[in-house]
Order: structure tokens, then C-alpha cells, then sequence
């Protein structure tokens, strides 16, 4: 193994893998490989390029997160382990986050798009809540400040979802999406993007330009239907980070929240009293 190899596969935990580790459970293994060869399909290129190149230089980490009530704990556990190794990882990173499927994990199953007759059928709305159910109890189950220089507000064009003292971007892939194939998984998956991974390719540089015109033209041959008009870049007037965290299926309006379901508050003071929160929508 190349030293920087060595290195990269030192930066592990118990609940935050290197995706060349080997799994145990069937599950595990039939997620990490799907999103393996999805990732690096040469015949359907996958749009997020950041992505693609973080799973070949093995700086893509995976939470392998098991079903139950304990569930939203072991994420959190999961994602205070990769904000403790983010930096060192570098620029291309981000921790995917696969979710346990209600099936028997030890039966092998051939995927296919979810079909709305399947009994135990979820929607793209079932997940939807999901994710926002999940990124609540992440916020609850935080017992870090909030960055000071994030915003509380979600409407703020400057807010992220920010976990440990660490701002992130997230996505969501469900097995429902059938059109939005780029948001298409077999497997509930949430990604956690570190802010830092934009720094140097924002929309005002040339590499952030040049990578958002390949995202857009793949996105384009990708998906069965057109960008979403909520996509914005990070900071620019009217941009709301929250409604790209999960897009529909669709850009038929009103799909999603009017407001974000997230109840942001600034973590409490050493006497225990919450010091700020903000809107009650949910």
C-alpha cells in the first residue's frame, strides 16, 4: 500500500469508513457496491463530479446506519466521528450515509424502482419527512454551539445545516425518486457535504464555473426531467440552501415546505437555557 494510502485508511472509525473496507453484513456490502458502480459508470456519467472524485482518491467516507429507535443516535455518533477526521481528508470529502432497508438485510434482493402497489410502498414524501425528522433529532442530539458565523435563520441565504460546529450541504437519494435519477438510490441515503469542500470552487471562479457547466450537462442527460429552479448558488441573494437538500421528483410547484421544518436554535448556555430559536413550522 502507498504510504498515502496508508495515511487515508488510518483516517477510519468504528462507525466511519474507508469505502475499500470490507463489510459484514449483506446489506452493507450490496449498498456500498451499487453506489460504487453507480458512481463510477463511464456509459451514464454521474453528474456531481466532486463526488466521482472523492470515491477514486478513497477521500469519501460511509456511515453504515442500522434501522430502529436508536437510529437518529447512531448517525449523530457517525457524524461527530467524520467532522473530527473531515479536515485532514482534504478538499474532496463528504460522508454518505446509508440507511439500514426495512427488508431482511441477510436476503438478497433484486432492486427495482419503488412501484406504488409494493406493499409497505414509501413515497418520495415519506422520505422527505424522513430526512427533515432525521436532521432534527441530529440538531437536538448536537451538543455543540452553533457557528458563529452561520446564520439561525434557514431562510438566511448564508445558512447551512451545521452539525458539531461543522456547516454542511446535504443530500438526499430515496429508492422513490423514478424521474430525478441524480436523486435516485436503492437505498435511503443522506450526504453530508463540508461548507470547505466549496472554498475553492465557487460560482465566482473559473474552476467553480467550469464545474457547474459539466454538473449542469450531465444533470441534463442524467435525469428524465429538467433542473430543479430551486438549485442556487451558496450566499447570493434569494439562494436557500435548505430546499436543495431534497428535491422532488418533479418541478411541479408546491411540492415541499413553504418554510423550513427545521427548529434552529443556538445550543443552550451553561445554565441549560436555550439563548435563541427560531420559527416553529413543522
Amino acid at each position: 500500500m502507498a504510504e498515502s494510502e496508508h495515511v487515508l485508511s488510518e483516517l477510519t472509525t468504528d462507525l466511519v469508513s474507508d469505502p475499500r473496507t470490507p463489510r459484514l453484513h449483506a446489506w452493507e456490502r450490496d449498498a456500498a457496491r451499487r453506489f460504487h458502480d453507480r458512481m463510477l459508470d463511464r456509459a451514464a456519467p454521474f453528474p456531481c463530479v466532486f463526488g466521482v472524485d472523492a470515491l477514486r482518491k478513497a477521500t469519501l467516507r460511509y456511515a453504515f446506519v442500522p434501522g430502529g429507535p436508536e437510529r437518529p443516535r447512531a448517525l449523530a455518533e457517525a457524524l461527530r466521528d467524520f467532522v473530527r477526521l473531515a479536515p485532514a481528508l482534504g478538499r474532496r470529502t463528504s460522508l454518505v450515509a446509508f440507511f439500514q432497508p426495512d427488508f431482511d438485510p441477510d436476503l438478497q434482493q433484486d432492486f427495482q424502482q419503488e412501484d406504488d402497489a409494493a406493499p409497505g410502498h414509501r413515497t418520495v414524501a415519506d422520505y422527505r419527512r424522513e430526512l427533515w425528522d432525521l436532521l432534527q433529532s441530529l440538531h437536538e442530539l448536537d451538543d455543540a454551539a452553533w457557528p458563529e458565523d452561520i446564520p439561525l435563520d434557514p431562510e438566511d441565504p448564508e445558512w447551512e445545516f451545521s452539525f458539531s460546529g461543522m456547516p454542511m450541504f446535504v443530500v438526499a437519494n430515496t429508492p422513490a425518486h423514478q424521474r430525478r435519477m441524480s436523486r435516485y438510490f436503492e437505498y435511503f441515503t443522506i450526504t453530508f457535504q463540508p461548507r470547505f469542500v466549496f472554498d475553492d470552487i465557487s460560482e465566482d471562479s473559473l474552476p467553480g464555473r467550469n464545474a457547474r457547466t459539466i454538473i449542469r450537462g450531465r444533470l441534463a442527460d442524467y435525469d428524465a426531467v429538467p433542473a430543479s429552479p430551486v438549485l442556487g448558488s451558496y450566499g447570493k441573494p434569494g439562494n436557500k440552501e435548505w430546499v436543495q437538500y431534497f428535491l422532488g421528483d418533479d418541478n411541479a410547484p408546491g411540492g415541499g415546505e413553504s418554510r423550513c421544518p427545521l427548529h434552529v436554535r443556538a445550543k443552550p448556555d451553561e445554565h441549560g437555557d436555550a439563548r435563541i430559536e427560531t420559527h416553529k413550522n413543522r
